[in-house]
């Protein structure tokens, strides 16, 4: 009987233990300033995202850990969005990938990004996005891809890009780069009118 009662308190405890179901208040705030962001989703892709549903979860291009826990990816590529994109992307601690891949999405890279420990890829390619590559996607430290190909960067590669040991694929071409990017593993030079495909690749060690 003792040993019964003891099964079932364990059972009990387990339940209790499982992880919160829904994000935290930060993520849901991070992905609707996303959503703000974005002023035209002619495929009406965002349609089922709701202020007022504390978890986003079940939202299109989501997708949240075991459990129904933290959110963890963003995809939504190819959606023909027109915006920016929001510095409170940067609430999304336990990001691990970011794919807004051939949208039309405008303005700087936030330097909020950078401080997302756990991302693993993030895919901005084939966008307008502009300005300067933020220093701080060298904090990316779990980083394994970085995709800002075809856009309208400009000015020199941070130097903080050749420090990331995790990252074997990084494609920049056909933007308006120029600089070398340090480290051994590294060679590639790039010019303000270059127009051809550099992707730069390294195999995982």
């Amino acid at each position: 009987m003792r040993s019964l009662t003891f099964v079932i308190l364990s059972v009990i405890w387990g339940v209790l233990s499982l992880p919160s179901h829904s994000a935290t208040v930060d993520e849901v705030k991070a992905l609707w300033a996303f959503k703000e962001a974005i002023y035209e989703d002619p495929l009406s892709v965002l349609s089922n995202w709701n202020s007022l549903d504390a978890d986003p979860c079940d939202w299109l291009g989501i997708v949240c850990s075991p459990y129904r826990g933290s959110v963890i990816a963003l995809n939504l590529s190819s959606s023909s969005f027109n915006g920016f994109l929001a510095p409170e992307l940067g609430l999304l601690n336990s990001l691990e990938t970011l794919n807004l891949h051939n949208n039309h999405i405008i303005g700087p890279i936030p330097k909020q990004l950078g401080g997302l420990k756990r991302l693993k890829v993030i895919d901005l390619g084939y966008n307008q996005l502009s300005g300067a590559i933020p220093n701080e996607l060298g904090n990316l430290t779990s980083i394994i891809k970085i995709n800002l190909q075809s856009n309208e960067l400009i000015g020199s590669i941070p130097p903080e890009l050749g420090a990331l040991k995790n990252l074997w694929d990084l494609r920049l071409d056909r933007n308006r780069l120029q600089g070398t990017i340090p480290g051994s593993v590294y060679t590639m030079n790039f010019t303000s009118n270059m127009q051809g495909m550099i992707s730069i690749n390294r195999a995982a060690t």
